[in-house]
């Protein structure tokens, strides 16, 4: 688990106060590393409950979860950690059930940071991965946010990355990484990590589902395949493929391809074919700073300085934008 989303969360710790155990309740339990350690609470729990007998135990038990899942770097939480494991050797799968109670009724950020706290208890936890998936999806579902967005997918890339080292057998993981990869456009990526969730999988929809999607990628698949081919020196063979797709509809829905032609054509010295398919490209997708560097290297081999030029700029133009926007803005094509 990664700081990246702490930020978005970081709000959350105002709303507590910070109380230290009695030293006497320390003596008594033989827990001397929770001496000195202040122990949050939340501020409305203390202002109602507060009184001579003092605040209920479990809502210091509440306090460091959500302490820990708002901030698993918080200078106590392993101090918490420790604590949790103390009161409670199963407290793991306790707050797995809190998330999901959480995440059912649509509390998402509530439910994100429980089970980043579970995490922090044990970061190999399936129903704790699992949960924290598909929470995170949801949440980056409902935004409008780039920052955000790409923040939390990346965040659920990894998870699932982590899940599939730690539960190889778990057949959901390879379900969402072919999406994952699929929306990268990454064709045979997201084959791969299908054909290993049908390996895994029982009868179902989702099956059903998985078999059409890899069916409909054949083309694709077959482009990008062709592809590494000629970025991997075969040129002939790869061009050989991707002409078979050059006047068909593919070429007209889907700029990869051209893209792919004009690297082709360049790497054969096919100057003039490669500009006219990279001219398409960037006019489909202005915005790729792949495509204008390639019209740098085809502008250049023509003796077209100018162009080159043009080209070298509209790239730091692009990747200044990109830095501050991951998704990148819209440019204008030649």
């Amino acid at each position: 688990m990664n700081d990246r989303l702490n930020k978005y969360f970081a709000e959350y710790v105002n709303d507590y106060v910070f109380l230290e155990l009695m030293p006497d309740y320390i003596k008594k339990e033989h827990i001397d590393f929770m001496r000195n350690v202040p122990m949050p609470v939340k501020r409305s729990v203390v202002n109602a409950l507060a009184d001579d007998q003092g605040i209920e135990f479990k809502y210091f038990t509440m306090g460091m979860i959500n302490m820990i899942g708002i901030d698993p770097a918080f200078k106590y939480a392993t101090k918490y950690v420790m604590f949790l494991k103390y009161i409670n050797p199963h407290i793991g799968k306790v707050i797995d059930d809190v998330g999901i109670g959480l995440a059912q009724s649509d509390h998402l950020d509530e439910a994100c940071i429980t089970f980043r706290a579970a995490l922090c208890i044990n970061p190999d936890d399936l129903d704790a991965l699992y949960n924290y998936v598909l929470v995170c999806t949801n949440m980056y579902n409902k935004s409008d946010d780039s920052a955000y967005i790409a923040d939390f997918k990346t965040e659920v890339f990894e998870t699932l990355i982590h899940m599939k080292t730690v539960h190889p057998d778990f057949d959901r993981t390879y379900y969402y990484l072919g999406y994952a990869y699929l929306n990268a456009g990454r064709y045979t990526m997201a084959e791969h990590e299908w054909e290993e969730f049908l390996r895994l999988s029982g009868p179902g929809d989702e099956r059903s589902e998985i078999e059409a999607r890899i069916s409909e990628m054949t083309d694709a698949v077959r482009i990008e395949k062709a592809y590494h081919d000629v970025i991997g020196g075969k040129w002939e063979q790869g061009l050989k493929i991707l002409e078979e797709y050059k006047n068909t509809k593919m070429m007209e829905n889907w700029w990869p391809l051209s893209y792919y032609l004009g690297v082709g054509y360049s790497r054969l010295g096919r100057y003039d074919d490669a500009l006219e398919m990279l001219k398409y490209a960037v006019k489909k997708n202005p915005s790729s700073p792949e495509i204008c560097a390639e019209l740098v290297i085809v502008h250049n081999a023509l003796g077209d300085e100018v162009n080159a030029e043009k080209y070298r700029r509209k790239i730091k133009i692009l990747n200044a934008a990109q830095s501050d926007d991951p998704y990148g803005g819209e440019g204008s094509g030649e």
